[in-house]
């Protein structure tokens, strides 16, 4: 059963004295102009923010107002709206019971969108919950992911070496976007930067090649059947990273930089030989994304401002401890952005982005 405002939207900002007659006049004109939908032309023009739109739909409609970062999404269920209809109609499904499922809208209002959904789900009786469209959209990548692709990919590549105990091929086959075991690293670059992973580790098994990527500091887990692949991916990734594909015995640490969903990319990456052959682990770095501000990391104001009333000090030692994807190089980052300023050099073990410095040196 749909559910609907009983009013047009304007009308009922105007009635609950959330916006006047002439803000919603304004923005009434400013739509025409840009073919928007009302409620996001009026948060553009200032008039009211996302939360007090959303929290006026959920009284309206009578629909809960959710906050996905502390809701459980059970990814099972999430499929049974395709990658396309769910950004389409900015819908995702939270869950099922029985024959429920819980959908989450960033617009139940709109009416087009919420019949296009219950036709999808038309077997099932659906409940709509609002959750911002910016917290969708972070869930559409951290949800639909490339799983099914790599899995293909892996059968592919064993099956094309099945004949051979050993993966070989050129150099001209190495930078061939065709060759299937290039189409298999960058699906899982792709797949990596779109959940936001900070780390791949791979690590063959006698039976299974594990896949662990590193996402808010835990690592999730996805196993591949054909683990004879592994020497195939150990090799591509180390002609990128230049390494030496025929040292196998020892340890080996290099860097490269890709393009992954049109954002640069860096990745230092560590072999180790193990039982089964040998590991990698990949730390990525998105150059894309910029280096934050102190303000930007999400530190307690008052935090903030003690930690920068040290920076100022002419001397001392600040210690930035946690575990691996707590943070740590974003602060110091943050921290030398701030300090960057003529007069100062910047000494660092690793350099981990590239910033505009009077003096960026490295050591060992």
């Amino acid at each position: 059963m749909q559910i609907r405002l009983r009013k047009r939207l304007g009308d009922l900002l105007v009635d609950e004295n959330i916006i006047t007659q002439q803000q919603l006049e304004q923005a009434l004109t400013k739509q025409q102009s840009t073919g928007r939908k009302l409620g996001d032309t009026l948060i553009n023009l200032g008039f009211l923010t996302e939360q007090q739109m959303l929290q006026f739909l959920a009284r309206q409609l009578d629909v809960p107002l959710v906050d996905l970062t502390r809701v459980q999404v059970d990814s099972e269920h999430v499929g049974l709206l395709s990658e396309v209809n769910a950004r389409r109609l900015r819908a995702l499904v939270l869950g099922q019971h029985g024959d429920t499922v819980r959908v989450a809208m960033s617009d139940p209002a709109d009416l087009a969108a919420q019949e296009a959904v219950f036709d999808q789900l038309s077997q099932y009786r659906v409940e709509l919950v609002i959750a911002p469209e910016r917290q969708l959209l972070a869930a559409f990548d951290r949800y639909y992911r490339r799983t099914q692709e790599i899995a293909s990919f892996a059968e592919q590549l064993k099956a094309e070496h099945q004949d051979h105990h050993t993966f070989t091929f050129g150099m001209e086959e190495a930078d061939n976007e065709e060759v299937t075991v290039v189409k298999l690293i960058n699906s899982l670059f792709e797949d990596a930067v779109q959940v936001g992973a900070s780390d791949i580790h791979i690590e063959p098994d006698a039976d299974v090649l594990r896949i662990r990527q590193r996402i808010d500091g835990v690592l999730h887990e996805n196993l591949i059947d054909e683990s004879s692949i592994s020497s195939a991916l150990v090799l591509r990734l180390k002609l990128m990273s230049g390494l030496d594909i025929s040292e196998k015995r020892l340890p080996q640490d290099g860097r490269f930089n890709m393009m992954v969903r049109n954002r640069s990319v860096d990745v230092r990456i560590s072999t180790m030989p193990i039982q089964h052959g040998e590991s990698v682990v990949m730390r990525l770095l998105d150059q894309s994304a910029g280096i934050l501000s102190l303000d930007e990391i999400g530190m307690p104001d008052d935090i903030v401002q003690r930690f920068r009333r040290q920076l100022k000090r002419p001397h001392g030692m600040i210690l930035v401890t946690g575990p691996t994807g707590s943070g740590k190089t974003t602060t110091l980052y943050g921290a030398l952005s701030e300090l960057n300023k003529p007069g100062k050099n910047s000494l660092q073990q690793k350099i981990r982005w590239n910033i505009d410095c009077r003096v960026l040196t490295k050591f060992r």
